[in-house]
């Protein structure tokens, strides 16, 4: 039905971990890829490789995980991070995760003509001194696609992969493309 082809390139979770206090000093002198610095930011960083994701710990149990392909991945890698909070001495259980953001890359294999977007659908924002591309709101939804003249776009805001795939067919049934 569509001749669009995506690639999700980041996963962003919110996590919560109930009822803990992170002491982030303890965190980063025991994880070799943690990174911490309170005089310029008041967040741990953490990376793994396996699945490749970082995430952000706050004194207040919150984290947020980015950078994973994949909501599997991204729930793998909180899985791997909780099993080496519990390592650590926290009395961590299962934490509450939630999708914020599944930012994917589209091709739609068609040029568009960003003006005559912007003049015929109310929903977008286009203004090309300031950013090349047109965003083009979803109806209903937080979704955005960001839409370039060459084709490419960049969809944004969605929870769920089904959100995207709508977001590319609304694109595709309602933008007429450039003839070439």
């Amino acid at each position: 039905m569509t001749d669009a082809e995506y690639e999700i390139v980041n996963v962003v979770l919110s996590v919560s971990y109930k009822d803990v206090e992170f002491d982030l000093e303890k965190i980063a002198s025991n994880l070799e890829e943690a990174r911490f610095d309170p005089e310029i930011y008041p967040g741990l960083t953490y990376r793994i490789s396996e699945p490749k994701a970082t995430f952000l710990l706050f004194t207040t149990g919150n984290v947020n995980c980015m950078g994973a392909k994949t909501v599997e991945g991204a729930e793998k890698a909180v899985g791997k991070l909780t099993n080496k909070l519990q390592n650590l001495g926290f009395d961590v259980e299962e934490p509450e995760v939630e999708v914020r953001n599944i930012v994917t890359s589209v091709d739609f294999h068609r040029r568009f003509d960003l003006e005559e977007i912007a003049r015929n659908f109310h929903r977008t924002e286009y203004n090309p001194e300031v950013f090349p591309g047109l965003v083009f709101r979803m109806e209903g939804t937080n979704v955005a696609i960001l839409l370039f003249v060459e084709g490419e776009g960049i969809c944004v805001g969605a929870k769920k992969e089904e959100e995207i795939e709508e977001a590319i067919d609304r694109i595709e049934e309602t933008v007429e493309p450039i003839n070439s």
